[in-house]
Order: C-alpha cells, then sequence, then structure tokens
C-alpha cells in the first residue's frame, strides 16, 4: 500500500475550503483512508487508486466554477515493506525515543 499526501488550489479568489471539501467527498466515495491536516490531506492506497482519485478531484473542482485547479500529489509507494500513515509516525516516535535513550 502506497501512503501519499495532496494539496490542492482553485484560482476562485475566495479560499479553497468547498474544494477541499469536495476532495474530502471523493475519497470518501472511492474508500479512501485519509487524514486532512492543515496543509495537506495524507492518504493510503494503491497507486492506481489514488491517481484515479486525483483525476476525479480535478473534475469536480472544474464542474464546481474553478476554471484553474492546481494539485500536489507525493506518492511513497514501498514493496518491501507494508506502511500506513499511522506506521510511518510511529517509526518517527520510536527512532526518537530512541535518540532520547541515548542521551
Amino acid at each position: 500500500m502506497a501512503t501519499a499526501s495532496l494539496t490542492i488550489s482553485a484560482d476562485t479568489g475566495d479560499g479553497i475550503r468547498e474544494y477541499v471539501a469536495i476532495a474530502l467527498d471523493v475519497l470518501d466515495e472511492l474508500g479512501i483512508h485519509y487524514e486532512l491536516t492543515s496543509m495537506a490531506t495524507n492518504m493510503e492506497g494503491d497507486v492506481a487508486t489514488l491517481c484515479h482519485a486525483l483525476t476525479l478531484i480535478h473534475e469536480r473542482c472544474h464542474a464546481h466554477g474553478a476554471v484553474r485547479v492546481g494539485s500536489l500529489l507525493k506518492i511513497d509507494d514501498r514493496i518491501d515493506t507494508a506502511q500506513t500513515l499511522a506506521s510511518k509516525i510511529q517509526h518517527v516516535q520510536a527512532y526518537r525515543a530512541r535518540a532520547s535513550a541515548k542521551g
């Protein structure tokens, strides 16, 4: 399973909250697990599904009136080990605990 981070922008002059909401609706419809943050939406799933979601997000934002939609999709796709959003955080926390214990 891949993990990914998506940021979206729409050229409307009125902010992007409604377009972020559209993106989250698409992720919900596709059954993609995500975590909304203040700067991006983190997701996990297979690469093809994540890319399909991005296509749908662009289409829906345009249909909602955005004449220009920008996105940044960063994908971490590992095949040597299982990873999730939670496991990536746990790995950093474990490293910090070990480093702190070493003093």
